[in-house]
């Protein structure tokens, strides 16, 4: 039913505005939002729900509950006049409201787009750092290779005058040897 469903997107706006509010870090706000579901939501609810019944299981108003709900008053212009005014002093106390909410959102818009650009820039600066680093450890080792490569061929090069030099040595043992045995 229509009472329902406009019940249900007060409800969805009270839950949407404390939910702002405790984003924003305002508990004021959120107990003031709680209260709105308390003090008016909730005996709107408990109302609806006493006048609507029905035997087979459909929702439907009873004739005398309806007044109850939906009343009108006399014809005496001077109360329309001041119902009306009523009604437009409200209208603008929740524009006003409404207006002060769009400005709230608003600040917390532009908060969180400030913090995502600042973490845009830590990324972006980690990220900078990351390529660097990995240039650098490409670097290192790029250098430890050859480094093992010339430790290598030194090794060579070392193991190869030993073995020479071994050779000599024993060819001027052997000429010793025969030169005092000979």
């Amino acid at each position: 039913m229509e009472c329902e469903r406009l019940l249900e997107a007060a409800s969805k706006c009270a839950t949407a505005m404390q939910a702002m509010a405790e984003v924003e870090g305002n508990p004021l706000r959120t107990e003031e939002a709680q209260n709105l579901v308390k003090r008016d939501l909730t005996p709107l609810r408990d109302e609806i729900s006493k006048s609507l019944k029905n035997s087979s299981g459909s929702l439907v108003l009873e004739s005398p509950n309806k007044e109850d709900l939906f009343y009108s008053p006399p014809n005496d212009s001077e109360y329309q006049n001041l119902t009306t005014q009523s009604l437009i002093q409200n209208s603008e106390d929740l524009l006003r409201e409404s207006q002060a909410v769009l400005a709230d959102t608003e600040q917390i818009g532009m908060s969180t787009l400030t913090q995502m650009s600042t973490q845009r820039e830590q990324m972006q600066s980690a990220s900078d750092n990351m390529n660097e680093t990995l240039n650098a450890t490409a670097q290192a080792r790029l250098l430890l290779r050859k480094m093992r490569t010339k430790l290598f061929k030194n090794k060579l090069f070392l193991y190869a005058m030993i073995a020479i030099l071994l050779f000599l040595n024993g060819f001027v043992l052997r000429a010793i040897w025969k030169k005092h045995h000979s």
